[in-house]
């Protein structure tokens, strides 16, 4: 009866740790959203209003950032609590009514991610970077990436998520602060940057954002 009940202990056990292990490294679905406006200030009014309809669609907001190169450009980021909902959302009718009544003047550039890393928080209030191209193989790319670290830390330069495109998995965009542009600037020019990525198998001109 002992080794019964001590049989039973050790399967409940496992099975809550194989539970946990699931929850812990199951990905995690984000959304971006970036438009230009007319007026930042005006824009941001409808925005704050919308956002019953955004709780709604499970969308939770991580930051809205303004392109440091051209203030009307807006990019919003979210975690997707449920990708069903949130997908209806981007394609209800009442979202591009809201948007233009916000005074949207761009075609908004709608993009779902999957993490390709755990993502604890990120400090809204700093500098947001991104880094977005394609690869060849992501599997591939990513040792070469955490291969770099070293590289990115001397920059001032902290990842924070990795992300896939739903659309194209070798799509990979990579998130994070910098202490500055300057800083960061210097970082995606460097020669020895340029040749990780190559080595990394990186297949498409990175396209470079920073955000205030």
């Amino acid at each position: 009866m002992k080794n019964i009940s001590n049989s039973i202990i050790i399967l409940l056990l496992t099975l809550f740790t194989i539970t946990s292990y699931a929850q812990d490294s199951a990905e995690k679905y984000y959304l971006s959203i970036t438009h230009e406006v007319a007026n930042y200030t005006n824009w941001r009014k409808g925005y704050d209003k919308d956002v019953a309809a955004r709780n709604a669609a499970g969308l939770k907001e991580i930051f809205v950032k303004q392109n440091i190169n051209n203030t009307n450009l807006i990019t919003a980021f979210f975690e997707v609590e449920n990708l069903a909902r949130a997908q209806a959302f981007v394609s209800n009718p009442k979202l591009k009514e809201a948007m233009s009544k916000a005074g949207v003047s761009s075609t908004p550039v709608i993009v779902f991610y999957e993490s390709a890393t755990k993502f604890d928080g990120i400090n809204p209030s700093a500098l947001i970077t991104t880094i977005t191209h394609g690869v060849k193989d992501f599997s591939s790319w990513k040792k070469v990436y955490d291969s770099g670290e070293k590289l990115r830390q001397k920059a001032g330069v902290n990842d924070y998520l990795l992300l896939r495109s739903l659309s194209d998995k070798n799509l990979v965009t990579v998130l994070g602060t910098s202490s500055s542009a300057a800083k960061f600037n210097q970082f995606v020019s460097n020669p020895d940057l340029k040749t990780a990525m190559d080595k990394a198998g990186v297949i498409s001109k990175p396209e470079v954002k920073v955000m205030f």
